[in-house]
């Protein structure tokens, strides 16, 4: 049997999903014993209507989020509301997540199976054909506007809403900021693509997802981050590392404006390349 989907968990303090290791710090004053926290990284399968779909390598914590927010940047599904069950089994060393979706609310064309696992660094591991690696919505995402300062005060307050990198300085974090730069929800993961596709997920079980704000996160900008915003109709991204070529090219292409953190301030892009 399958069960509704969970109500949306908020943001808590606790570093979940962390173990902790043993160790030796070695510095100039001398040698000490010391206990690390490190993220957890287990494979993650989904599973659609019985049939399997993909293996991410991820971090278990907001499972519910992952799954909804894989679906949609993924194009199985339009909107969150069409898995109408969810399943979350362990399974071996990580978690088996079954989807339950109607028939006629899938995409056919989003069915076909990875060829091996995705990789917790790669949102892209186990895609067969060249012609499913970017991929575009039809429809722009709303025109959102960037202002620096409101770049800038999301950057400094990200890491108040990193429970787990505050104590494993390992994970990314992903969140939703206002059009002021408040941050209104975050989620983390050992892959930037998948706090993303988290946060994405909590944002449509929320009924948040359509609302002017941007994303944030702590990583590089990779041209999978720009897709997955556009495929789930975000109009601007801002990273603390610079864009690739690619991101900046599809960014163009799809209409969402993006930003960097730079030495000095804040770097907005102005969606071309020279």
């Amino acid at each position: 049997m399958t069960r509704k989907l969970a109500p949306l968990t908020t943001h808590s303090r606790k570093p979940a999903c962390s173990v902790p290791v043993r160790g030796v710090l070695h510095t100039l004053s001398g040698d000490k014993a010391i206990t690390w926290q490190v993220p957890e990284e287990v494979p993650v399968a989904f599973v659609i209507n019985g049939e399997n779909f993909a293996v991410m390598m991820a971090t278990p914590q907001d499972l519910e989020d992952f799954a909804a927010g894989f679906a949609l940047t993924e194009g199985v599904v339009k909107d969150a509301s069409d898995i109408t069950g969810l399943l979350i089994l362990p399974e071996g060393a990580g978690f088996s997540v079954e989807l339950a979706i109607a028939e006629d609310r899938l995409d056919p064309s989003r069915l076909a199976k990875r060829g091996l696992e995705g990789r917790s660094g790669c949102g892209l591991c186990g895609v067969a054909a060249m012609a499913d690696v970017i991929r575009l919505p039809q429809a722009k995402p709303p025109s959102t506007e960037l202002l620096p300062q409101a770049v800038a005060r999301a950057y400094e307050a990200l890491p108040r809403f990193q429970p787990m990198a505050e104590v494993n300085r390992t994970v990314h974090a992903a969140a939703w900021c206002a059009p002021d730069g408040t941050i209104r929800l975050a989620r983390e993961d050992v892959g930037r693509h998948n706090a993303l596709d988290k946060l994405i997920g909590a944002l449509a079980r929320d009924g948040t997802a359509g609302r002017q704000g941007f994303v944030l996160m702590s990583s590089r900008c990779s041209f999978e981050l720009v897709q997955k915003c556009a495929m789930a109709g975000i109009g601007a991204l801002a990273t603390v590392s610079a864009p690739t070529a690619l991101a900046l090219d599809l960014a163009a292409q799809s209409g969402v404006r993006l930003a960097a953190l730079a030495q000095s301030g804040v770097m907005i892009f102005d969606g071309e390349t020279p």
